[in-house]
């Protein structure tokens, strides 16, 4: 009975962490949740034989887990009610995918029922345990990094800054250890170290407000950003194709002359860089600027398609381009399909190729400067946005959101925009369909944006880049150090 109770409470604080969260943001909730699930670890810990303690640990930890992940991921499965057939993968979708980011991050359990201790000690346990696991589940398999507790700083433009320090991984450890505060409070012995742990938000705030100008830099080029609403319905329909790119031309439309048009990932659903007259055709239409950047799909070697965005000048010509790099398993390719293409219901997703995989992460050139593309979910990689010797003046990042309706994810894919802005010192355009577009500066403030399905234009002068961050300089460093300050913390204990 105790341990059925147990289960019970640990699924429900991992389900409630979820308000910390996009678009919610109700950071409070993890003084709540991570304390009860402390208490539930420090009665467990109390089993005698190592092997049950480790057991015991992996099983209320990855019990916690699952409803963090259920619950924080439902909106995933909305994105397979657009075709048949696919019934077996919304229900993979809904459970398996909690289950399999569970096994994944199951080392971090062990680690921390290795290290765990009374008071503080299990503090700091608990927090590099969880942390582990999302290091763990943010690279092994293609990577997940969706939903770091770390995230839950991003409620605030103050309290966000401190990624430009630590990024959002490790922000994520201080995050914990700031919810475990309470526990600290209950025992005088460690009533201090329940001081120093509450004093973590405001102290980042407060770094916030010393980091934040209070006046944004602008450089003399300008952009016009378009949002459309367009279900995915209709981007499936071939008849639509000529309403949707009337559609993006009627947005297009203004009274300034811009550097640049940016459209959203796939924008019209042909293949743009096979069709020059298409192009030309869109670029003469388009009297407001000289140049499109639109996302699109490219064929090479005859066979081989990729995810791409291409710059199209007035002439119709396509000047430069970048071809995603991070795939999405089981949506533009299948893993191990060697094995999987057997199963009907997962070979349905692509064709028997899928999409090729880019190769460069290079910045491309535009009209505004050297921009890094990242398309669609590519922008919740922190560790993919620089891996070119050449800094970019911005990040563009363009998607379609219609595949997830009106759920979390929008506002949470939105949200990886502002942390990428944050860690990486640079400004963030972002263009989707049927998702949140925005202007944001290189501290993660956002200048302007269309909400959800919102349908329009943005139109702003490209902000200033800020020097490169802490973080993005010293990254590796900083993760090393702290783990040897950790290490000297649990030795002395």
């Amino acid at each position: 009975m105790k341990y059925l109770l147990f289960s019970l409470l640990t699924f429900f604080t991992g389900s409630i962490s979820n308000f910390a969260l996009a678009p919610w943001d109700y950071i409070f909730v993890l003084l709540f949740s991570f304390p009860l699930f402390f208490l539930v670890l420090q009665d467990i810990y109390n089993e005698k034989k190592i092997k049950n303690k480790i057991l015991s640990f992996i099983f209320f930890g990855n019990i916690f887990l699952f409803g963090y992940f259920l619950f924080g991921l439902l909106w995933i499965s909305s994105a397979f009610d657009y075709r048949e057939g696919f019934a077996e993968l919304k229900f993979i979708s809904i459970f398996g995918l909690p289950f399999l980011l569970c096994l994944i991050t199951t080392p971090g359990w062990i680690l921390t029922a290795l290290i765990w201790g009374k008071g503080i000690r299990g503090c700091f346990a608990l927090s590099a345990g969880i942390i582990t696991g999302e290091f763990l589940r943010s690279y092994l398999f293609s990577g997940f990094p969706w939903n770091l507790f770390g995230h839950s700083i991003g409620f605030n433009d103050l309290s966000i800054q401190v990624g430009s320090i630590f990024g959002f991984h490790l922000s994520g450890f201080f995050v914990i250890l700031f919810s475990l505060a309470p526990i600290l409070f209950l025992k005088k012995s460690t009533l201090t170290w329940g001081i120093i742990f509450s004093l973590i938000l405001p102290a980042s705030m407060l770094y916030g407000y010393f980091r934040l100008p209070s006046e944004i830099k602008y450089l003399d080029k300008d952009f016009l950003i378009i949002q459309s609403k367009i279900s995915q319905d209709k981007k499936l329909n071939s008849k639509e194709i000529g309403n949707i790119a009337k559609k993006f031309l009627e947005l297009s439309k203004t009274d300034n002359e811009v550097d640049l048009i940016i459209w959203p990932e796939n924008a019209i659903p042909v293949f743009l860089s096979e069709n020059q007259d298409i192009r030309l055709m869109l670029m003469q239409d388009i009297e407001s600027s000289n140049n499109l950047l639109v996302g699109d799909l490219i064929i090479k070697n005859e066979s081989d398609i990729y995810n791409s965005a291409v710059l199209i000048s007035e002439d119709g010509e396509i000047t430069s381009s970048y071809d995603k790099v991070h795939l999405v398993p089981f949506g533009e390719y299948l893993p191990l399909s060697k094995y999987l293409k057997k199963f009907n219901f997962l070979k349905v997703l692509t064709n028997e190729q899928g999409l090729s995989k880019g190769k460069s992460y290079d910045p491309i050139s535009t009209p505004l400067g050297k921009a890094r593309v990242l398309i669609c979910y590519e922008i919740i990689f922190s560790n993919e946005v620089m891996r070119s010797e050449i800094r970019p003046n911005f990040i563009v990042n363009l998607s379609n959101d219609a595949w997830f309706d009106d759920n979390s994810g929008p506002y949470q894919h939105f949200s990886n925009a502002k942390f990428r802005s944050v860690e990486n010192g640079l400004p963030v355009i972002r263009s989707s369909n049927k998702g949140i577009s925005a202007i944001i500066d290189p501290y993660g403030r956002v200048i302007e944006k269309l909400s959800l399905n919102q349908e329009g234009s943005i139109y702003s002068r490209l902000p200033e880049k800020i020097p490169e961050t802490i973080y993005s300089r010293y990254e590796h460093l900083i993760i090393l150090a702290l783990l040897f300050l950790y290490f000297l913390c649990y030795r002395k204990n």
